[in-house]
């Protein structure tokens, strides 16, 4: 499967993605739309791509003038994609690559200090095993200090959503709005 990037400096260049089922790239209208939505934040952004894939968000963040990214994957074949995708754009110096679990990455970074504007998270799992990933990883943001002041979180998952929102009790993410797209959902939080 080709994907392409959809926008900024590297607009068009193609990427290389990982054979079989244990990623799904983000579909292009919604990658789109999280970057219409950042387009004001993008510049110079700390982007976290937890469970990157291909890396396409996170590549796709730089091209439209993030500073840094950082990948968290643990598949071996994607792992690969995203480091000859960084090579073939010429990026590798504005990349880290973590092949973590994803709540491990988190408890990493938090220990480093190091803090993100931009978070994006689509586990490739079955729902009843992503719902409860979502939520863990929502806590974990909600009390541990990863995120700037006023960061974006997006959470991927599909269609219909089990993920409910409203009824999760975080005191330090506000969510914004969920939106459909095709068999995907996108859910958005925002940092207090």
């Amino acid at each position: 499967m080709s994907l392409r990037i959809i926008g900024g400096n590297f607009r068009n260049r193609l990427l290389k993605t990982p054979k079989g089922k244990q990623t799904r790239p983000t579909l292009a209208v919604m990658r789109k739309a999280v970057f219409d939505i950042l387009q004001s934040q993008i510049e110079g952004a700390h982007f976290l791509d937890l469970y990157a894939g291909s890396g396409a968000m996170g590549l796709e963040a730089l091209s439209r003038g993030a500073q840094h990214v950082t990948f968290v994957e643990t598949d071996r074949e994607a792992f690969r994609c995203i480091e000859e995708n960084t090579r073939l754009l010429e990026v590798q110096d504005q990349c880290t690559m973590m092949s973590y679990d994803a709540l491990l990455a988190l408890k990493k970074i938090a220990k480093a200090e190091k803090r993100f504007d931009i978070l994006y998270v689509d586990p490739p799992y079955a729902p009843a095993a992503k719902l409860r990933l979502l939520q863990e990883i929502l806590s974990f943001l909600d009390t541990h200090p990863v995120l700037n002041p006023s960061a974006r979180v997006f959470l991927e998952e599909g269609d219909p959503a089990a993920l409910k929102p409203n009824s999760l009790a975080l005191q330090n993410l506000v969510f914004i709005d969920t939106r459909t797209f095709s068999r995907s959902t996108l859910h958005q939080f925002r940092v207090l």
